[in-house]
C-alpha cells in the first residue's frame, strides 16, 4: 500500500513539473510613448531641444517601439520635464575672465500607464556637461546649445535604460 501511494506521489510530481507555464515570465516593456518636454524654466526653447533629443535618443534605440499614439494596455507614457538649469564657471584665463562653464540640468520623468493617472513610478536625474566661451557670442551660444543636447542626450539615455532594466520591477505590476 505505501509503494503504492509514494509510486502515486511520484508520477503526480513528474506530471507537475514536466506541466508547461502557462503565466509565463512578464514581458519587458516595447511601446513607449512619449509626451513633448514641459519646461518649467525661464529658459526660451528649452522644451523644443529636448523634445527633439527624447524623439532621437528613443526612435535608435532597437529596445522600444516609439508610439505616434499611446496604445490602451500597451504602451507606456514617458512624461518628462525640465525643472533647472544652471551655469557655474569653472575655467577661467589669465585675466580671470570666466572661459570655461558647466552646465547642469535636472530633469524628472513621470512613468504612466496609458489610461491611468497616477504614475507608476516618478525620478528625477540631474546631469552636466562643459562648454567654452571662446569665440562671438553667437558662436558661444551655439556652443551652450550644442551642451544642453548632450545633456538631454544622457538624460534620455538613462530614462531609457531604467525603462528597459526594471521594467519587470515597476512597470510589469
Amino acid at each position: 500500500m505505501r509503494l503504492f501511494i509514494l509510486l502515486l506521489l511520484s508520477l503526480f510530481s513528474l506530471g507537475c513539473a514536466s506541466a508547461p507555464n502557462r503565466g509565463g515570465a512578464p514581458q519587458k516593456l516595447e511601446h513607449v510613448y512619449l509626451e513633448p518636454v514641459t519646461n518649467r524654466t525661464s529658459e526660451e526653447a528649452l522644451d523644443v531641444i529636448f523634445t527633439q533629443v527624447a524623439n532621437d535618443v528613443f526612435a535608435e534605440d532597437p529596445r522600444f517601439k516609439v508610439d505616434l499614439k499611446p496604445i490602451p494596455d500597451v504602451s507606456l507614457i514617458v512624461k518628462p520635464s525640465v525643472d533647472s538649469v544652471s551655469t557655474t564657471a569653472v575655467g577661467f584665463d589669465r585675466r580671470d575672465v570666466a572661459r570655461e562653464y558647466q552646465l547642469t540640468v535636472r530633469a524628472t520623468v513621470k512613468l504612466i500607464r496609458y489610461g491611468y493617472r497616477k504614475p507608476l513610478a516618478t525620478f528625477t536625474i540631474e546631469r552636466y556637461d562643459f562648454y567654452d566661451s571662446y569665440g562671438t557670442a553667437s558662436e558661444v551660444e551655439e556652443k551652450r546649445k550644442e551642451c544642453l543636447r548632450r545633456v538631454g542626450e544622457q538624460i534620455f539615455r538613462e530614462v531609457a535604460e531604467r525603462l528597459y532594466v526594471e521594467s519587470y520591477k515597476s512597470v510589469q505590476r
